[in-house]
């Protein structure tokens, strides 16, 4: 609702990675169309053609982020590491905190340690399940097969239909980055000096969640 004078809201408002679907259901073979600053026009190969335009800010972005991926496929990938470490360590000094507010409350001000946390990043609960899913290794399983894996099992809705994810900002950057990672098979992008840096992060990030926040012991 816009107008809140009368009723409050019955929802609360949530973040995540959501992927572009035709009516029809399809993801996965849409065409992108449009140039530098313009309008983003999807269009889909389905029985009744779907094609929808939009000028909104995240759909010029959106585009331009393509153009960008399409003229250097690598380019994406330098941006989501720096994503992802940025984010990581804002993770990192909100975790410092907590621990320092627990461990050394009779010898500081609990008052100001307080106003730190208030002003800090609130804690993802998405990134525990995620870094479990990473993290587990398979039999035979390549880094990019683990992605792929760990990707259907984060996903909130069944396998072959739209892909959902919840969470803070690093959980969307880390899901960004295990989606450019696993569809990478035929660009070859894993194989790259970027791809294999990104690679790194990835396995070095999650590992350090799941050191610190391991979550529930689950036994299979």
């Amino acid at each position: 609702m816009a107008d809140e004078l009368f009723a409050p809201p019955s929802y609360l408002p949530k973040e995540g990675v959501e992927a572009l679907a035709c009516p029809c259901g399809n993801y996965k073979q849409l065409t992108v169309v449009g140039t530098w600053g313009g309008p983003l026009t999807l269009q889909c190969p389905c029985s009744s053609p779907f094609r929808a335009t939009s000028d909104a800010p995240w759909a010029v972005n959106l585009l331009k982020r393509l153009i960008l991926w399409n003229a250097d496929v690598t380019s994406e990938l330098r941006q989501l590491n720096d994503l992802i470490i940025e984010h990581q360590t804002v993770h990192q000094i909100y975790r410092a905190r907590v621990t320092d507010l627990v461990e050394n409350s009779a010898a500081t001000s609990a008052a100001h340690d307080l106003r730190a946390l208030i002003h800090a990043p609130v804690p993802d609960n998405s990134l525990a399940p995620l870094a479990r899913a990473v993290t587990r290794h398979e039999e035979r399983e390549t880094r990019p097969m683990r992605l792929r894996r760990a990707l259907r099992e984060v996903r909130l809705t069944p396998d072959g239909q739209r892909p959902r994810y919840a969470g803070g900002p690093l959980t969307r950057y880390l899901i960004r980055a295990m989606t450019a990672l696993a569809d990478s098979d035929d660009r070859d992008l894993v194989f790259t000096e970027e791809g294999r840096r990104l690679l790194d992060t990835i396995d070095r990030v999650t590992t350090d969640i799941q050191q610190h926040d391991p979550g529930p012991t689950t036994h299979r």
